[in-house]
């Protein structure tokens, strides 16, 4: 009996260990690296792990693939990441989205806008073409279809892997009008990427990248994300960026589907969204709000380096979200084999 009961008491003493212990408090978030991170762990991250005691770790390098295979694998590489509204169809297409937890998101919070399937909105950028004022008269490129003009701007060019947005500038520069570039006609973009293929230097994939070529004088024109194009600028580097025909990106927080610390997520997301809190790390990080409330943080001069500034709308492309996640998948594949082409 006595054999029993201290057997009984050691299974006890070596399974409570095991029953009552909790998730690390730990976040595990993608990152831009750049201004991106500079801006998300001054006004996010720190503040948040200050508040919460959730330890925030980054990994780089998001994609759907790697949503899918932790998806299938249950082993996170990160737990959340920023994406754009195409990209946000494609996981809702692939399951790969973590549903909206409106029992820790607080939705009154924040206008219903910024609830695009499941993820929320956070922030703006936009894609600009910047290109080098000592190879070219400050305003003399202005639009898509001057940057494929390779007779009257001859010199080498960069273009973005984010192939949703170099689909936009193909059309564009192939004389589609903005309010008529859905649905995607793909045969047309990339007849018009055979045009400027032979001009584009590198096909940049990370926001440095582009930076560092361009500031380098490695190739003279680019697309470019704001952030990186204002960090650019404001080094002193002899770069325009042009407001006109700039791609407005959304970009939305998502979860990936199946990860154990989905309670932390959508707590984060929540403080990120709080006004004071997006408005800091959208000046920092060169964007632009999308909770209206966090323009009251920011100064008359810190909303001209902001995609949302109102003065920009007449100017910005909006993606179709939907229309163009719809054709992502296609179009990626697509696009890989024709750059081995």
């Amino acid at each position: 009996m006595l054999h029993a009961t201290r057997r009984a008491t050691l299974f006890g003493l070596l399974a409570a260990p095991t029953i009552g212990r909790a998730q690390p408090r730990v976040l595990y978030i993608n990152s831009q690296g750049g201004p991106w991170e500079a801006a998300a762990k001054k006004h996010l991250f720190d503040p948040f792990t200050a508040k919460t005691g959730v330890e925030i770790k980054t990994a780089p390098g998001v994609t759907l693939a790697k949503f899918a295979v932790q998806a299938r694998t249950k082993v996170y590489e990160f737990d959340i990441a920023t994406v754009g509204a195409p990209s946000v169809v494609q996981g809702m297409n692939e399951n790969l989205l973590e549903p909206v937890d409106f029992g820790l998101f607080n939705r009154a919070a924040v206008p219903a806008e910024l609830v695009f399937e499941n993820a929320v909105g956070n922030h703006a950028y936009g894609t600009n073409i910047c290109f080098n004022t000592t190879k070219y008269p400050a305003g003399s490129i202005t639009t898509w279809q001057d940057f494929w003009d390779v007779q009257r701007f001859p010199g080498s060019r960069s273009l973005g892997r984010t192939l949703s947005q170099t689909i936009v500038f193909a059309l564009l520069a192939d004389g589609v009008p903005k309010d008529k570039l859905y649905p995607i006609d793909l045969d047309r973009a990339f007849r018009s990427l055979d045009r400027i293929k032979p001009q584009v230097r590198v096909w940049w994939s990370t926001g440095p990248q582009i930076r560092q070529l361009l500031g380098d004088g490695e190739v003279d024109m680019g697309s470019v994300w704001h952030a990186h194009g204002t960090a650019l600028r404001n080094s002193g580097a002899p770069v325009e960026i042009v407001w006109n025909e700039f791609t407005m990106d959304r970009t939305y927080w998502i979860v990936s589907r199946g990860t154990p610390r989905a309670g932390f997520a959508w707590e984060f997301i929540n403080f990120a969204l709080e006004p004071e809190r997006n408005a800091g790390f959208c000046i920092d990080g060169f964007y632009g709000p999308l909770n209206p409330r966090a323009f009251d943080f920011v100064t008359p001069e810190q909303a001209e380096a902001m995609p949302t500034n109102a003065k920009y709308t007449p100017y910005a492309v909006e993606f179709d979200g939907r229309r163009m996640g719809d054709v992502m998948t296609q179009a990626s594949r697509r696009f890989e084999r024709w750059l081995q082409q």
